[in-house]
């Protein structure tokens, strides 16, 4: 019960703070967060889909979660590739 309740109040702090992150300007750290949201995209995929295969439906607070991770990856990939060339330097 106690791992719900954090799993909620984490999910809630992180989809409020999401508009109030700040992306960073270097490429390198922006070229890593993207990185850091592609897989978790991946891992929450899959959580999904293995819960599926075992015939169950994924609880709400997993897809708040995979649609959360989905909205900050295209967020961080839309600023790195305005900012970024495509090998990751500084655009001038």
């Amino acid at each position: 019960m106690r791992y719900l309740v954090f799993l909620c109040l984490f999910l809630f702090s992180t989809v409020t703070l999401a508009q109030e992150r700040e992306i960073p300007e270097d490429c390198e750290i922006l070229e890593g967060w993207v990185t850091v949201w592609i897989d978790q995209i991946r891992q929450t995929r899959e959580e999904i889909i293995y819960l599926k295969m075992d015939g169950k439906d994924p609880d709400p607070e997993l897809n708040a979660k995979y649609e959360y991770v989905k909205y900050e990856s295209e967020r961080f990939s839309e600023a790195f590739e305005r900012r970024c060339d495509s090998q990751g330097l500084q655009a001038k």
